[in-house]
């Protein structure tokens, strides 16, 4: 599936495909946040939490970028 189709699909079945399929990569801390990147399909998917009340904020979807080049050294020590 690519990212197109994936975004025609309900918030549900995202949520879904994301928690039974994604593949968990690094996260990375701000300040009043966490972001949680899961590879999934062809592109990534990024979550974000908010630290004062660990819930789920947001959520991301991309294959290249700035969102995904501060991940780059975290992917690659989570692969080797």
């Amino acid at each position: 599936m690519g990212l197109y189709e994936y975004m025609m699909l309900t918030e549900d079945e995202q949520w879904n495909d994301l928690w039974q399929i994604g593949i968990f990569l690094p996260h990375h801390t701000g300040h009043k946040e966490k972001f949680s990147l899961y590879a999934l399909y062809d592109f990534f998917v990024e979550v974000e939490l908010d630290l004062n009340t660990n819930k789920m904020i947001a959520k991301g979807h991309f294959k290249t970028g700035e969102t995904l080049d501060k991940y780059a050294g975290d992917i690659y020590y989570t692969l080797i």
